[in-house]
């Protein structure tokens, strides 16, 4: 079980060592943003499964279950409002959009 517990801590924080990393290395703010949430979600569940098993009680487990939840119910939605507010306000990526389908859905955001 040790093994176990070892090998699903150490995938985790790899998990959320790469989204470290990638922050750094990623040239634009959109970029930034999608490696920030998507790896410290599963980065951060793998830790908390690891909690899970390593002391297997009730209340560990609704506990953990509910931050897993909220880790895979907040994260995304973070991302997709950081979205809108960067491309409100004009921000361009690193590379231009291939298409863009907003059509003028999102309003524009005043840099004042």
């Amino acid at each position: 079980m040790t093994w176990l517990i070892s090998i699903i801590m150490i995938a985790g924080s790899f998990f959320c060592l790469l989204s470290a990393l990638g922050c750094l290395r990623m040239k634009d703010s959109y970029a930034r943003m999608h490696v920030a949430t998507k790896a410290v979600a599963f980065g951060g569940a793998l830790l908390t499964l690891c909690q899970i098993i390593a002391a297997p009680t009730t209340t560990n487990l609704v506990f953990g279950i509910l931050i897993i939840g909220f880790f895979y119910m907040t994260l995304p939605l973070a991302a997709h409002m950081l979205g809108r507010v960067l491309y409100g306000r004009g921000i361009q990526p690193a590379k231009p959009f291939v298409t863009d389908e907003s059509d003028g859905r999102i309003p524009r955001i005043d840099k004042t």
